[in-house]
């Protein structure tokens, strides 16, 4: 059996009243959160907003949290918390400030150090490290909303792990909360997939909804002549970007950035599943032989939703993408 625990503040108070629970990841942070619906029958107060707690699901740390939203009904009478990601030990403003600044000629490892605060252990994957952005912008920004934007650009990840480090990294390759490695989880068809057992296991998708692209082409404005000029990246047929680039390296970085996109993306299916409480978004789910060729395979994790009711995790649902071989 599966269950959540939280550490902080009056935690065991709230998880012995805790009704229902959702936990949600996505990618990034964007959208990570836990909602937790709490009897409130012999308790009065609310715990302050803010207040941080360590999330587990069964033994595997799930990440920090905040309480971000607090609600209240006086019929039944239950308090509903909504906790979003804490990824920091501090409050940090200067994180948070919107900044404006520019770059040229630099690499993707000078910009994301430069823009990151100081204080934090700031890692860029190797594969990213060395690319040169001939010019890139940071207009009015906070640090999080411009490194996303960033690296959005180039397929890759913009996150915070754990208390103090920052990372930037290729899709696929994130870390945990705790800064681990990201477990690469199983599913296996039961041999008896019974809708009403609690071992059952659903997989949908669509087989026609990928977009067959070989290659990609961008647009950009030559600064000598003011004409348009065409940049493309692989072979026909090309996905074309809509929004023209500021020159041609921006514009064959971009085109190389989405036919990685491109190649690392397949069909998107969704899962409804068993708990597996190392299934993390960005991490791997593997669909087995158990399962008809169309389905089987290794999928990048898009988001994983896990439910319970009281203490016990009791099913999780998972949209993911297939990772083109």
């Amino acid at each position: 059996m599966t269950t959540i625990r939280l550490v902080g503040k009056n935690s065991d108070l709230m998880m012995a009243r805790l009704k229902s629970f959702n936990l949600e990841d996505s990618e990034g942070v964007k959208g990570d959160s836990l909602t937790l619906v709490i009897s409130s029958d012999d308790v009065s107060g609310l715990p302050p907003k803010g207040e941080r707690y360590q999330v587990y699901l069964g033994n595997v740390e799930r990440g920090q949290f905040a309480i971000s939203q607090r609600k209240f009904s006086v019929y039944p009478k239950e308090i509903t918390l909504v906790l979003t990601v804490a990824p920091f030990s501090a409050l940090d403003k200067s994180f948070r400030e919107r900044k404006s600044s520019s770059w040229e000629q630099c690499s993707i490892d000078q910009v994301v150090k430069e823009a990151t605060p100081s204080g934090f252990d700031v890692f860029v994957h190797p594969a990213l490290q060395n690319i040169v952005i001939e010019h890139v912008d940071r207009t009015e920004e906070s640090t999080s909303a411009f490194l996303n934007r960033l690296a959005k650009d180039y397929d890759a990840v913009a996150k915070p792990v754990g208390e103090q480090q920052y990372v930037f990294l290729p899709k696929g390759q994130a870390k945990a909360p705790n800064g681990e490695e990201i477990e690469t989880i199983t599913l296996s068809l039961p041999k008896d997939n019974n809708p009403n057992s609690g071992s059952f296991v659903n997989v949908s998708g669509s087989l026609d909804g990928r977009n067959e692209f070989s290659g990609v082409k961008a647009f950009y404005v030559s600064t000598d002549d003011g004409s348009r000029q065409e940049v493309t990246k692989g072979i026909a047929p090309f996905k074309q970007l809509s929004k023209d680039k500021n020159s041609k390296q921006e514009a064959i970085q971009a085109c190389a950035a989405e036919l990685r996109k491109i190649e690392r993306e397949g069909r998107k299916i969704s899962i409804e599943a068993p708990i597996n409480p190392s299934a993390f978004a960005e991490g791997v789910v593997i669909l087995d032989a158990s399962f008809d060729e169309m389905v089987r395979g290794s999928y990048s994790i898009d988001r994983v939703s896990f439910s319970g009711s009281g203490l016990q995790a009791t099913r999780m649902s998972l949209t993911a993408t297939l990772v083109m071989e």
